[in-house]
Protein backbone atom coordinates (compact mmCIF):
# COMPACT_ATOMS: atom_id res chain seq x y z
CA UNK A 1 0.00 0.00 0.00
CA UNK A 2 1.42 3.25 -1.09
CA UNK A 3 1.93 5.79 1.91
CA UNK A 4 0.36 9.04 2.18
CA UNK A 5 2.91 11.76 2.68
CA UNK A 6 0.00 14.31 3.47
CA UNK A 7 0.35 15.04 6.96
CA UNK A 8 -2.96 14.10 8.97
CA UNK A 9 -3.55 17.48 10.31
CA UNK A 10 -3.74 20.94 8.93
CA UNK A 11 -0.15 22.68 9.08
CA UNK A 12 -0.46 26.49 9.68
CA UNK A 13 2.31 28.40 8.58
CA UNK A 14 3.24 30.60 11.45
CA UNK A 15 3.28 27.66 13.70
CA UNK A 16 5.86 26.00 10.84
CA UNK A 17 8.06 28.66 11.01
CA UNK A 18 8.24 29.20 14.75
CA UNK A 19 8.76 25.03 15.30
CA UNK A 20 11.60 25.07 12.67
CA UNK A 21 13.36 28.27 14.29
CA UNK A 22 13.31 26.63 17.61
CA UNK A 23 14.50 23.08 16.02
CA UNK A 24 17.35 24.89 14.84
CA UNK A 25 18.13 26.82 18.09
CA UNK A 26 18.42 23.52 19.57
CA UNK A 27 20.45 21.85 17.00
CA UNK A 28 22.82 24.75 17.33
CA UNK A 29 23.09 23.93 21.36
CA UNK A 30 23.49 20.76 20.36
CA UNK A 31 26.79 21.69 18.37
CA UNK A 32 27.39 24.07 21.58
CA UNK A 33 27.53 20.68 23.82
CA UNK A 34 28.86 18.51 21.38
CA UNK A 35 32.30 21.08 21.74
CA UNK A 36 32.12 21.89 25.23
CA UNK A 37 32.12 17.79 26.33
CA UNK A 38 35.11 17.98 23.79
CA UNK A 39 37.44 20.59 25.24
CA UNK A 40 36.47 18.98 29.00
CA UNK A 41 38.07 15.86 27.85
CA UNK A 42 41.02 17.36 26.19
CA UNK A 43 41.43 18.78 29.74
CA UNK A 44 41.16 15.78 31.24
CA UNK A 45 43.89 14.17 29.11
CA UNK A 46 46.33 17.04 30.23
CA UNK A 47 44.83 16.75 34.00
CA UNK A 48 43.97 20.99 33.27
CA UNK A 49 40.08 21.13 32.75
CA UNK A 50 40.60 24.62 31.98
CA UNK A 51 43.11 24.35 29.54
CA UNK A 52 40.48 22.24 27.24
CA UNK A 53 38.25 25.26 27.53
CA UNK A 54 40.50 27.72 27.01
CA UNK A 55 41.64 25.67 23.63
CA UNK A 56 38.62 25.84 22.48
CA UNK A 57 37.54 28.88 22.89
CA UNK A 58 40.47 29.96 21.46
CA UNK A 59 40.14 28.23 17.90
CA UNK A 60 36.26 29.23 17.73
CA UNK A 61 37.23 32.59 18.09
CA UNK A 62 39.53 32.24 15.20
CA UNK A 63 37.33 30.06 12.89
CA UNK A 64 34.14 31.62 12.75
CA UNK A 65 35.27 35.09 11.89
CA UNK A 66 36.97 33.27 9.38
CA UNK A 67 34.27 31.40 7.40
CA UNK A 68 32.49 34.35 8.08
CA UNK A 69 34.14 36.46 5.70
CA UNK A 70 35.37 33.92 3.67
CA UNK A 71 31.94 33.25 2.53
CA UNK A 72 30.81 36.49 0.87
CA UNK A 73 32.76 36.41 -2.33
CA UNK A 74 32.54 32.89 -3.55
CA UNK A 75 29.05 32.36 -4.82
CA UNK A 76 28.13 34.33 -7.64
CA UNK A 77 32.09 34.24 -8.88
CA UNK A 78 31.83 30.28 -8.43
CA UNK A 79 28.44 29.69 -10.86
CA UNK A 80 29.17 32.78 -13.26
CA UNK A 81 26.12 34.86 -12.32
CA UNK A 82 25.15 37.81 -14.85
CA UNK A 83 22.81 41.22 -14.37
CA UNK A 84 19.60 41.21 -15.33
CA UNK A 85 18.72 41.88 -19.27
CA UNK A 86 16.65 44.76 -18.92
CA UNK A 87 15.57 44.37 -22.65
CA UNK A 88 14.70 40.70 -21.95
CA UNK A 89 10.71 40.72 -20.76
CA UNK A 90 11.28 36.79 -19.23
CA UNK A 91 14.03 38.50 -16.91
CA UNK A 92 12.97 41.79 -15.97
CA UNK A 93 9.46 39.99 -14.10
CA UNK A 94 12.17 38.29 -11.87
CA UNK A 95 12.95 41.91 -10.81
CA UNK A 96 9.26 43.18 -10.68
CA UNK A 97 7.94 39.55 -8.13
CA UNK A 98 11.73 40.21 -6.15
CA UNK A 99 11.01 44.11 -5.30
CA UNK A 100 6.93 43.26 -4.93
CA UNK A 101 8.38 40.58 -1.91
CA UNK A 102 10.80 42.69 -0.59
CA UNK A 103 7.69 45.26 0.45
CA UNK A 104 5.81 42.33 1.76
CA UNK A 105 9.35 40.86 3.71
CA UNK A 106 9.71 44.46 5.35
CA UNK A 107 13.12 44.50 3.39
CA UNK A 108 14.38 48.54 2.75
CA UNK A 109 16.21 47.43 -0.12
CA UNK A 110 15.20 44.37 -2.75
CA UNK A 111 17.93 41.79 -2.63
CA UNK A 112 20.20 42.02 -5.96
CA UNK A 113 19.16 39.54 -8.59
CA UNK A 114 21.42 37.71 -10.83
CA UNK A 115 21.34 35.22 -13.81
CA UNK A 116 22.81 32.01 -13.76
CA UNK A 117 23.27 30.65 -17.50
CA UNK A 118 22.23 27.51 -17.34
CA UNK A 119 19.26 25.53 -18.67
CA UNK A 120 18.76 23.49 -15.29
CA UNK A 121 15.98 25.35 -13.39
CA UNK A 122 17.06 26.29 -9.81
CA UNK A 123 17.62 29.50 -7.37
CA UNK A 124 19.53 29.84 -4.55
CA UNK A 125 20.29 32.79 -2.08
CA UNK A 126 23.23 34.55 -0.69
CA UNK A 127 24.70 37.23 1.46
CA UNK A 128 24.43 37.70 5.31
CA UNK A 129 22.71 40.71 5.84
CA UNK A 130 19.44 41.01 3.91
CA UNK A 131 20.99 44.84 3.08
CA UNK A 132 23.44 42.56 1.24
CA UNK A 133 21.87 39.92 0.13
CA UNK A 134 20.81 38.76 -3.59
CA UNK A 135 19.06 35.84 -5.24
CA UNK A 136 20.44 33.85 -8.13
CA UNK A 137 17.82 32.03 -10.79
CA UNK A 138 18.87 29.99 -13.80
CA UNK A 139 17.41 30.66 -17.11
CA UNK A 140 16.04 27.33 -17.19
CA UNK A 141 13.56 28.29 -14.36
CA UNK A 142 13.01 31.38 -16.29
CA UNK A 143 11.94 29.38 -18.82
CA UNK A 144 9.83 26.49 -17.15
CA UNK A 145 7.83 28.84 -14.72
CA UNK A 146 4.87 30.76 -14.84
CA UNK A 147 4.62 33.70 -12.85
CA UNK A 148 2.75 32.19 -9.42
CA UNK A 149 5.39 29.17 -9.92
CA UNK A 150 8.39 31.81 -10.19
CA UNK A 151 7.23 33.71 -7.33
CA UNK A 152 6.97 30.90 -4.74
CA UNK A 153 10.57 29.86 -5.97
CA UNK A 154 11.64 33.62 -5.12
CA UNK A 155 9.52 34.04 -1.97
CA UNK A 156 11.51 30.99 -0.79
CA UNK A 157 14.95 32.26 -1.48
CA UNK A 158 13.53 35.69 0.25
CA UNK A 159 12.75 33.63 3.16
CA UNK A 160 16.14 32.53 3.63
CA UNK A 161 17.68 35.91 3.40
CA UNK A 162 15.05 37.46 6.09
CA UNK A 163 15.81 34.40 8.43
CA UNK A 164 19.47 35.15 7.38
CA UNK A 165 19.88 31.44 7.28
CA UNK A 166 23.05 31.72 4.82
CA UNK A 167 24.66 33.31 8.22
CA UNK A 168 23.58 30.30 10.18
CA UNK A 169 24.67 27.97 7.37
CA UNK A 170 27.88 29.24 7.86
CA UNK A 171 28.46 29.98 11.78
CA UNK A 172 26.87 25.88 11.56
CA UNK A 173 29.68 24.82 9.01
CA UNK A 174 32.08 26.60 11.24
CA UNK A 175 30.61 24.58 14.33
CA UNK A 176 30.80 21.28 12.54
CA UNK A 177 34.51 22.35 11.67
CA UNK A 178 35.39 23.46 15.04
CA UNK A 179 34.04 20.39 16.55
CA UNK A 180 36.15 17.68 13.90
CA UNK A 181 39.38 19.67 15.09
CA UNK A 182 39.15 19.43 18.98
CA UNK A 183 37.96 15.94 18.34
CA UNK A 184 41.33 15.53 16.27
CA UNK A 185 42.88 16.76 18.82
CA UNK A 186 41.59 14.85 21.34
CA UNK A 187 42.30 11.46 19.81
CA UNK A 188 46.07 12.82 19.24
CA UNK A 189 46.64 13.68 23.05
CA UNK A 190 45.02 10.41 24.34
CA UNK A 191 47.27 8.72 21.77
CA UNK A 192 50.71 10.02 22.73
CA UNK A 193 49.27 10.55 26.55
CA UNK A 194 48.47 6.70 26.12
CA UNK A 195 51.44 5.91 25.15
CA UNK A 196 53.32 7.95 27.95
CA UNK A 197 51.16 6.11 30.74
CA UNK A 198 51.98 2.53 29.22
CA UNK A 199 55.95 3.45 29.46
CA UNK A 200 55.30 4.79 32.92
CA UNK A 201 53.12 2.02 34.35
CA UNK A 202 53.20 -1.62 35.08
CA UNK A 203 49.68 -2.27 33.48
CA UNK A 204 50.68 -3.81 30.32
CA UNK A 205 49.79 -0.94 28.42
CA UNK A 206 45.67 -2.04 29.26
CA UNK A 207 44.94 1.42 30.09
CA UNK A 208 47.27 3.02 28.10
CA UNK A 209 44.95 0.98 25.08
CA UNK A 210 41.45 1.78 26.35
CA UNK A 211 42.30 5.77 26.82
CA UNK A 212 43.45 5.42 22.84
CA UNK A 213 40.35 3.67 21.85
CA UNK A 214 38.03 5.99 23.85
CA UNK A 215 40.61 8.97 21.75
CA UNK A 216 39.36 7.00 18.51
CA UNK A 217 35.68 6.21 19.15
CA UNK A 218 35.24 9.93 20.26
CA UNK A 219 36.93 11.19 16.93
CA UNK A 220 35.06 9.00 14.86
CA UNK A 221 31.80 10.00 16.74
CA UNK A 222 32.24 13.51 16.47
CA UNK A 223 32.46 13.43 12.70
CA UNK A 224 28.87 11.42 12.72
CA UNK A 225 27.51 13.71 14.55
CA UNK A 226 28.56 17.32 13.97
CA UNK A 227 27.53 16.07 10.15
CA UNK A 228 24.18 14.90 11.58
CA UNK A 229 23.52 17.76 13.06
CA UNK A 230 24.71 20.68 10.18
CA UNK A 231 22.52 18.45 7.86
CA UNK A 232 20.10 18.64 10.36
CA UNK A 233 20.13 22.44 10.47
CA UNK A 234 20.06 22.42 6.64
CA UNK A 235 16.69 20.39 6.33
CA UNK A 236 15.48 22.54 8.76
CA UNK A 237 16.24 26.05 7.41
CA UNK A 238 14.49 24.39 4.38
CA UNK A 239 10.96 23.47 5.95
CA UNK A 240 11.18 26.72 7.24
CA UNK A 241 11.54 28.49 4.02
CA UNK A 242 8.61 26.61 2.39
CA UNK A 243 6.34 27.85 5.07
CA UNK A 244 7.73 31.45 5.09
CA UNK A 245 7.21 31.71 1.17
CA UNK A 246 3.58 30.49 1.73
CA UNK A 247 3.27 33.32 4.13
CA UNK A 248 4.42 35.54 1.50
CA UNK A 249 3.16 34.90 -1.42
CA UNK A 250 -0.13 34.08 0.45
CA UNK A 251 -0.47 31.11 -2.07
CA UNK A 252 1.00 27.33 -1.42
CA UNK A 253 0.12 26.42 -5.12
CA UNK A 254 2.24 28.23 -6.68
CA UNK A 255 5.84 26.89 -4.89
CA UNK A 256 4.28 23.02 -4.75
CA UNK A 257 4.14 23.26 -8.62
CA UNK A 258 7.49 24.89 -8.84
CA UNK A 259 9.20 22.12 -7.11
CA UNK A 260 7.04 19.54 -8.95
CA UNK A 261 8.44 21.33 -12.04
CA UNK A 262 11.95 21.36 -11.09
CA UNK A 263 11.93 17.65 -9.81
CA UNK A 264 10.82 16.47 -13.05
CA UNK A 265 13.61 17.53 -14.71
CA UNK A 266 15.87 15.98 -11.80
CA UNK A 267 17.06 13.04 -14.57
CA UNK A 268 18.99 15.69 -16.84
CA UNK A 269 21.23 15.92 -14.20
CA UNK A 270 24.82 14.92 -14.86
CA UNK A 271 28.11 16.35 -13.93
CA UNK A 272 28.01 19.01 -17.00
CA UNK A 273 25.10 20.56 -15.30
CA UNK A 274 25.97 20.28 -11.54
CA UNK A 275 29.32 22.20 -12.94
CA UNK A 276 27.10 24.83 -14.09
CA UNK A 277 25.49 25.49 -11.05
CA UNK A 278 28.66 25.88 -9.50
CA UNK A 279 29.96 22.07 -8.25
CA UNK A 280 28.77 19.56 -5.55
CA UNK A 281 29.90 21.99 -2.81
CA UNK A 282 27.01 25.13 -4.28
CA UNK A 283 24.04 22.01 -4.17
CA UNK A 284 23.04 22.19 -0.74
CA UNK A 285 22.12 26.35 -1.24
CA UNK A 286 19.80 25.59 -3.99
CA UNK A 287 15.87 25.32 -2.91
CA UNK A 288 16.89 21.72 -5.05
CA UNK A 289 19.51 19.54 -4.37
CA UNK A 290 19.08 16.70 -7.18
CA UNK A 291 21.80 14.10 -4.67
CA UNK A 292 19.80 11.90 -3.40
CA UNK A 293 21.17 10.20 -0.27
CA UNK A 294 19.75 6.64 1.03
CA UNK A 295 18.87 7.66 4.43
CA UNK A 296 16.98 11.37 4.40
CA UNK A 297 19.47 11.92 7.98
CA UNK A 298 22.40 12.62 5.63
CA UNK A 299 20.87 15.20 2.75
CA UNK A 300 20.69 18.63 2.89
CA UNK A 301 17.01 18.73 1.44
CA UNK A 302 14.20 16.97 3.04
CA UNK A 303 12.54 14.76 0.53
CA UNK A 304 11.21 16.90 -2.51
CA UNK A 305 7.83 14.81 -2.06
CA UNK A 306 7.37 15.41 1.38
CA UNK A 307 8.25 19.27 0.72
CA UNK A 308 5.41 19.59 -1.62
CA UNK A 309 2.66 17.41 0.81
CA UNK A 310 3.38 19.84 3.61
CA UNK A 311 3.56 22.91 1.33
CA UNK A 312 0.02 21.52 0.08
CA UNK A 313 -1.42 21.50 3.59
CA UNK A 314 -0.15 24.71 4.65
CA UNK A 315 -3.12 27.76 5.80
Amino acid sequence: MEQNLYPSKPLFVHEQVRINKVKTVLLILCFGALILGICYLIGYIYNNVVMGFVIGAAYCAFIIPIQIFSSKSMLISSVHGRAVDESNPNERRVRRLVEGLSISAGLKEPPKVFIIPTRTPNAFAGGLKPEDSYIGVTEGLLELMDDSELEGVLGHEMSHIVQRDVLISTIAIALMSITVFLAGIFYRTSFYGGRRRSRDNDDNGSNAAILMLIGLIVYLLANLLSNLINLAISRKREYAADASAVRLCSNSEGLARALEKIAGVSGRYNAETVSSLGGDQMLCLYIYNPKKKLLSLFSTHPPIEERIARIRNMY
